[in-house]
């Protein structure tokens, strides 16, 4: 067989493969580049979990009318100039590849208003094609909308995973974007459905506790340029770790399983390492997940100092757990037949008695339509114990927003605004 060389088209549907495997791959690139635009709000909203549709929406100082054909072309990018600037990464994107990418196997419309210009360009694009391009009016910010993911390129389609998957990643991404940035309003809608709206909040803490709905301690420590910021659930609950360097959620397997070790495998953990740029290498892995930290020892070695200060004792590398506390689940009513009212720790919660039950039964099946037919109903009479045993199991749930079908399952208020606004102290 003789050597040829690849059609370009090919090569750009294979180059984008790499960078874009999933409706998740594109909502990361797009609400990183809506970051790096300084971005107070973003809205993402997705179909079908995002395989049919995602429009990601920013306020951002948007993209300059004479850049608008040139952020869709390969390896074109604002955020580095040279080689140099590869170690002095302070931007979530930085190798002018994502737009390109995400163009090459999709449909897309950009439109986009530069913060000097009174007018936006809206552009059309098909299979990385540009087929239109206008002006608009609009406001300040860019809006990106992707139909039709992988629709000329029918081998990616297969890999695409059941759209409540793909939903359930979309959601803990923006999860892990909300930790990075307290300071950004965030939402999500789902098949026209809101499941997150997380407005800016004061500081980190702040934002881990209302995302998670439940208490942190907090530790910090500072040395030789390295500050690692650790808070810890007090509550055991499904374990889960974040790790956050300088603001970009990672994955860095050692860190990751040392805290798992030292703060114990139920409790929820959110770690943040800030350090010189050059100190850590964002470019080893083609989606910028993997990172390699100089010094990591260093940090295992603070991430340790943190609990001897609090004087848990620290023995062969575990840490031993301080006594537990887990928040009582109080049922203080049903409301209709349909809301299950449920007091956990500072915060009310109204759960949908029919999407709490569908949402534990496809838990265990993982078939949705069987799950809706056999799940509790609206009007249907239940007691106190079987809320309460639902509401339990609600707590140890893999997805705890929605149900198979990308509805809300709680509406949650907290106790301690309720008392402010009825002016009193508790």
């Amino acid at each position: 067989m003789f050597v040829h060389s690849l059609p370009s088209e090919v090569i750009e549907k294979i180059s984008a493969g790499e960078v874009i495997e999933s409706p998740l791959d594109c909502v990361k690139e797009l609400v990183e580049n809506s970051l790096d635009a300084k971005s107070s709000r973003v809205d993402v909203e997705i179909i079908k979990g995002g395989k049919k549709y995602i429009c990601v929406r920013d306020n951002g100082t948007g993209i300059h009318r004479e850049d608008m054909e040139k952020v869709i072309q390969r390896w074109s990018t604002s955020k580095i100039r040279d080689v140099s600037d590869l170690l002095q990464i302070t931007s979530f994107g930085f190798r002018g590849e994502a737009l390109h990418a995400i163009a090459t196997v999709s449909k897309m419309i950009i439109k986009s208003r530069f913060f000097q210009d009174s007018l936006g360009v809206r552009m059309q694009v098909e299979g990385g094609k540009i087929v239109e391009k206008e002006q608009v009016g609009m406001q300040i910010g860019t809006c990106v909308e992707v139909y039709d993911l992988f629709y000329n390129f029918p081998v990616r389609l297969k890999f695409l995973k059941k759209e409540d998957t793909e939903r359930n990643r979309i959601i803990k991404l923006m999860k892990a974007f909300a930790l990075s940035r307290w300071d950004v309003h965030f939402t999500l809608t789902s098949n026209g459905k809101k499941v997150l709206d997380l407005y800016p909040c004061q500081d980190r803490k702040e934002r881990i506790e209302l995302l998670f709905g439940q208490k942190f301690e907090e530790r910090k420590i500072s040395k030789d340029g390295i500050t690692v910021s650790l808070y810890t659930s007090l509550e055991n609950t499904r374990g889960e770790i974040y790790l956050f360097v300088n603001s970009r959620h990672v994955q860095n397997r050692n860190l990751l399983e040392y805290i798992r070790k030292v703060i114990g495998y139920k409790k929820v953990g959110v770690c943040y390492i800030d350090l010189p740029p050059f100190m850590v290498d964002v470019n080893v892995h083609p989606k910028k997940r993997e990172v390699r930290i100089y010094k990591e020892n260093l940090i295992k070695e603070l991430i340790r100092e943190l609990f001897k200060r609090d004087q848990v004792h620290f023995t062969f590398g575990l840490a031993q757990e301080k006594a537990l506390y887990t928040p009582s689940v109080e049922i203080v009513g049903i409301i209709d037949k349909t809301l299950i009212l449920a007091k956990i720790g500072d915060y009310l919660y109204f759960f949908d008695q029919h999407l709490l039950s569908e949402r534990m039964l496809y838990e265990a099946s993982g078939d949705a339509e069987a799950s809706c037919r056999a799940g509790l109903k609206a009007g249907d009479t239940i007691s106190k114990d079987t809320a309460l045993e639902l509401v339990r199991a609600w707590m140890n749930f893999e997805n705890k927003e929605v149900c198979p079908h990308g509805r809300p399952i709680y509406y949650r208020l907290y106790l301690g605004d309720i008392y402010k606004n009825l002016d009193r102290r508790r």
